[in-house]
C-alpha cells in the first residue's frame, strides 16, 4: 500500500536543494544495495520544504525499513543532517481503489510539476498526460488493476475546468527543469460512468502519494489533492474531501518563478 514518511532535518537546510542531491539522499534512505540506481520507474517519491523531507513508498511487498533512530545521519548536497522520524501514514490500493466517485477535482502543485513529452518539457496541467503518468506507475505497483475500460473513457473525456498557476525553474545548469505550481481543477462530463468516475477519483487520491508528471523522485511534482465527491442525488453540489494522507502544505523555497500567470 502507499506509504508516506515525514522526517525532519537537523539542521534545516540553508538555500535551494539540487533536485539530483534531494534523489541522491532519498535512494540512500529507500533503495537496496543490489537495486538498479537507474531504472526508469521508481517506487517512491521525494520532496522537500524548509526541513521537512517527505517520502513516499508505492510498492507493497518491498516497503523498506527506515531509519527510526533520532540520531541518524544522512548527507544532503555538501552537508550531512540528523534525521528526526515523524508521521508514517498508509493509504491501501483497496481503500484508493474503492474511491466514491466524482467528477471534480482540485490540485494543488505545491512543488514545480512539468510533463515530458517526446523529449521535450510540457510546464502545463495537460489532465489527460497527468493521469496516463499515473496510470502507470498505478499498474505497475497495484495489486487492484482499475478497469482499464474505465481509463481509457476518464483519458478520453478528463477536461482542465480553470487554473491559477506560474511557471518555476528548479535546478541549475543542464539539470534545470522548468515547471509550474499553484491551482488547478480538473473535471469530467456527468455523462461518463461511474467506473471511469471512481478512476478518476481513484488516480487523483493516488497522486498525493505519487506525485503528479515527471521527475517524482527528485522532488517535482508533490501535490495536494482534494477530491470532490457525487452526492446520492447527482444533481446537488458535490461535497468536498481531502485525499492528503498528511497535511503536506509545503513553502518551497527550492523553486524560482520565471514568469507570470
Amino acid at each position: 500500500m502507499p506509504t508516506r514518511w515525514t522526517l525532519t532535518l537537523t539542521p534545516r537546510p540553508s538555500g535551494p536543494v539540487r533536485p539530483a542531491h534531494l534523489h541522491a539522499l532519498a535512494c540512500t534512505l529507500l533503495e537496496e544495495p543490489g537495486d538498479d540506481h537507474t531504472a526508469q520507474v521508481k517506487p517512491f517519491t521525494a520532496a522537500l520544504a524548509g526541513d521537512r523531507l517527505l517520502l513516499s513508498w508505492l510498492d507493497d511487498p518491498t516497503e523498506p525499513e527506515l531509519p527510526s533512530r533520532p540520531d541518524t545521519s544522512a548527507r544532503l548536497g555538501g552537508r550531512t543532517h540528523r534525521l528526526q522520524p515523524g508521521d508514517r501514514n498508509t493509504a491501501p490500493y483497496a481503500r484508493l481503489a474503492a474511491a466514491p466517485p466524482s467528477v471534480k477535482v482540485r490540485v494543488e502543485f505545491v512543488t514545480p510539476a512539468y510533463i515530458s513529452r517526446a523529449g521535450r518539457q510540457l510546464p502545463l496541467p495537460e489532465p489527460e498526460l497527468l493521469l496516463a503518468g499515473l496510470a502507470r506507475r498505478w499498474d505497475v505497483y497495484s495489486p487492484r488493476p482499475l478497469p482499464s475500460k474505465a481509463v481509457t473513457e476518464l483519458l478520453g473525456a478528463v477536461h482542465l475546468a480553470r487554473h491559477d498557476i506560474r511557471t518555476a525553474a528548479v535546478g541549475a545548469g543542464s539539470g534545470q527543469r522548468v515547471g509550474f505550481v499553484g491551482r488547478a481543477v480538473f473535471g469530467l462530463p456527468p455523462r461518463t460512468s461511474h467506473a471511469a468516475q471512481r478512476a478518476f477519483a481513484a488516480l487523483w487520491s493516488f497522486a498525493a502519494f505519487a506525485g503528479a508528471g515527471a521527475q517524482t523522485t527528485h522532488g517535482l511534482g508533490h501535490v495536494r489533492v482534494h477530491v470532490y465527491d457525487l452526492p446520492a442525488s447527482q444533481d446537488s453540489t458535490v461535497r468536498e474531501r481531502n485525499t492528503g494522507p498528511i497535511d503536506t502544505t509545503l513553502h518551497s523555497q527550492n523553486h524560482q518563478p520565471i514568469g507570470g500567470r
